[in-house]
């Protein structure tokens, strides 16, 4: 509309590079200049297609940043779960449950990150208030 109006008129190219100055970030720089008209002087549009290209350029970096993070943490929650499942406990004829305390014997229990080792009644109750479960 402005670098190609109707009628006969001027094309308007200060007008163009404002709107592009103000809404250009969402734009894909390389389809802004493929539909730059040819007579536009290319120095009027050059800082703000600049800008735009920077903007780009950013939220690409902006992205890796965050890829990386995300990754990372995962890294390190991997990591800790494998720590996790490393740890071991002895139970004797002699330990109890932590909350009822009911011999555990042979029977089958969990062991939460706090290190309490609970019966499996008790900790199958804990589970379903808690949905957490740690065997």
């Amino acid at each position: 509309m402005y670098l190609n109006p109707q009628n006969g008129k001027q094309p308007m190219f200060k007008a163009a590079v404002r709107l592009l100055h103000n809404h250009g970030e969402s734009l894909d720089p390389l389809q802004v200049l493929e539909r730059l008209s040819p007579d536009m002087p290319l120095q009027l549009a050059s800082e703000t297609i600049l800008r735009m290209l920077r903007a780009r350029l950013h939220h690409r970096h902006q992205g890796q940043i965050v890829h990386s993070l995300s990754r990372a943490m995962n890294v390190d929650a991997r990591l800790a779960r494998v720590e996790e499942r490393a740890r071991y406990v002895q139970i004797n004829d002699e330990s109890l449950c932590d909350s009822c305390h009911a011999r555990l014997g042979t029977k089958l229990f969990a062991m939460y990150p706090d290190d309490s080792i609970v019966c499996f009644k008790v900790g199958f109750t804990m589970y379903t208030v808690t949905s957490c479960w740690c065997l």
